[in-house]
């Protein structure tokens, strides 16, 4: 069917009936088209700009417009409002805050478009940003050097969240360090042996801890040099500039005799002794150990002999007085077997090495030497022998009581036309994962740090070489940073650096009192006078900070010494002699065999 419509005059337009709504028509036979008005209205013309004009007649004014509509007129040079602020920090914690949180980016009120007028700040910080939520730190601190740019609402959680990492740092350390503080017995505990075997037949007269050291103090006046034997080399100033990165090789000096006699078998001490000089007789060694027994760990001993009204201070041959310890205070472990090269044994041979070889490559040996009253005591006519002079010093330890030691510098320097001695000594690196700090990377930079860790670890060594520089009176003392060519070869050494200290600087730093010092010097002393004629040891226990004195006969420690028993695990064996390779029958090879048995 078709439908006929004559909307205008001017045309006439023919539908189909069919694409209109049935209830359009009273009946599909007559369909009459019913058609919803709609009043466009009257649009005012703004001949001025957009937007309505500013004034507008009564009669422009549409009847179904909404009154009291905001509206800002703007020109296209002009900044639009805007629709959301996603950089608004919006707090929901607040009570007086009813609104909801998702509306919080809508609100215009601040905006220039509704009166309320926002900052120039804040305009000119606006820039486009994401709206989704940030992601989640997936590696801890790390997340924040994988953002690239970061949004300003998260540099609050970033600090926040380095606290927490420092916290976590700094309770791990706490949680490390209260671990080791635990476990510091341990040292104790190990399976130290005694620097020498006891003897049923000694017999021990007295214990003393090392609690009661220190509370000890006794003050001495400058000693008094009463002769000074031997020759110096001038110390070579160029090793004080040397860095890791130019570090020099540690040369071999297997042609120059080192010395290491004891107190009894010093000429010169014996010939002081006849005099009359003195009362006690010592060297810088032995006293040096007595004076810094409280920072010792591992075990040493003494020999006391009291002869007449004088007191000599011994040492055995091949005694561990002669070697340096290695980590001796430190919290870590070594390895417990003997043939492993990082063993406690064969660090302190290697570091003995080290020390020597250190003090005289350092020097200018060009020949020019500094010579004293007498030469050396200990060398023969034409041995070559290494830079060392021995200052025989006396001290007052009462008004009748004086003390002679032997007390050595190993080389000489002229600042201001005065000559100054000095000391040298080596600290020594053989592994950094057992010390944590690597000398070729912090040597350097962190100076300080290398040498905490030392002092940590290596205590009773640094103080001993502080006293022993102090009774020399040096006026310097040098300390080497020598490391090993490689973490595994114990035979070949580099020196990375130079440095040197005053030995009461150094001492004050350390906290080594020199009253303190002498104190236990003086006890020691005391009691060891209050003794019958007769031959003694001072030992350190291995296990326990304390010492014992036992009485020996008097040809223990001797050449022909040949009755000492054997351990107790090998007495029920008769031909212990053969068993053994001849220990019994032959004095040189037992000597021997008691050289390196207490160093273990």
């Amino acid at each position: 069917m078709s439908l006929f419509l004559n909307i205008d005059s001017s045309e006439t337009r023919v539908f189909d009936a069919s694409i209109f709504h049935p209830l359009c028509f009273s009946s599909p036979q007559s369909a009459t088209l019913t058609m919803v008005g709609f009043e466009v209205g009257a649009v005012p013309f703004n001949p001025d700009g957009w937007g309505p004009p500013d004034s507008s007649s009564s009669s422009s004014v549409l009847s179904n417009h909404p009154t009291n509509v905001p509206f800002a007129p703007f020109s296209r040079s002009e900044k639009l409002g805007r629709i959301a602020d996603w950089t608004r920090n919006y707090n929901p914690s607040r009570a007086n805050n009813p609104r909801n949180p998702a509306d919080a980016v809508f609100d215009f009120t601040g905006d220039d478009s509704f009166g309320g007028g926002i900052t120039a700040d804040e305009d000119a910080s606006f820039r486009l940003v994401d709206g989704k939520p940030p992601p989640r730190p997936k590696f801890g601190p790390k997340w924040r050097f994988q953002q690239q740019r970061q949004l300003p609402q998260r540099r609050d959680e970033e600090v926040e969240a380095k606290k927490r990492e420092a916290e976590k740092e700094r309770a791990r350390r706490d949680r490390h360090y209260n671990q080791n503080r635990s476990n510091a017995p341990r040292r104790e505990a190990a399976a130290f042996k005694s620097s020498v075997d006891i003897q049923p037949e000694w017999n021990m007269l007295d214990q003393i801890p090392f609690s009661t050291f220190s509370k000890l103090s006794f003050s001495v006046p400058e000693p008094e040099d009463l002769l000074l034997c031997g020759a110096l080399e001038f110390y070579d100033r160029s090793y004080d500039r040397l860095t890791p990165k130019n570090e020099r090789r540690l040369e071999r000096f297997k042609n120059r005799n080192f010395f290491k006699v004891t107190t009894t078998d010093d000429p010169v001490i014996r010939r002081l002794a006849n005099e009359d000089k003195a009362t006690v007789f010592a060297t810088d060694s032995i006293l040096s150990t007595l004076m810094c027994a409280p920072r010792s760990v591992y075990s040493w001993d003494i020999v006391i002999q009291r002869v007449g009204n004088k007191l000599f201070f011994d040492k055995r041959d091949g005694s561990q007085l002669d070697l340096l310890s290695v980590h001796e205070t430190s919290q870590e472990p070594l390895p417990e077997a003997k043939d492993d090269i990082n063993s406690a044994h064969s660090l302190s041979v290697e570091a003995a090495y080290i020390n020597q070889n250190f003090s005289q490559q350092v020097l200018i040996r060009n020949g020019d030497k500094v010579s004293f009253d007498e030469p050396n005591p200990f060398a023969n006519e034409g041995e070559e022998v290494a830079s060392v002079a021995y200052r025989y010093r006396r001290w007052k330890l009462d008004d009748d009581m004086y003390l002679v030691a032997r007390c050595e510098v190993q080389s000489v320097v002229e600042v201001s036309n005065q000559r100054s001695f000095l000391t040298l000594n080596a600290l020594n690196e053989f592994d950094p994962k057992y010390s944590g700090v690597d000398w070729r990377q912090k040597l350097e930079t962190q100076r300080g740090a290398v040498l905490a860790t030392e002092l940590k670890n290596n205590a009773n060594k640094l103080a001993k070489w502080t006293a022993q520089a102090l009774l020399a009176s040096a006026d310097m003392m040098k300390l080497g940073y020598v490391s090993r060519v490689h973490p595994r070869d114990h035979f070949n050494h580099v020196i990375l650096g130079v440095a040197g200290y005053k030995p009461r600087d150094f001492a004050s730093q350390i906290n080594l009192n020199t009253s303190n010092m002498w104190g236990i010097v003086k006890s020691i002393v005391d009691l060891c006078m209050k003794l019958n004629e007769g031959k003694y040891v001072l030992v350190k226990d291995p296990s326990k900070p304390q010492v014992r004195i036992y009485e020996v006969p008097g040809d223990a420690f001797e050449n022909d010494y040949v009755e000492e028993p054997l351990p107790e695990d090998e007495q029920v064996q008769p031909p212990a002699e053969e068993a053994d390779g001849g220990e019994a029958t032959a004095p040189a090879n037992e000597a021997e065999e008691k050289e390196i048995s207490p160093e273990a």
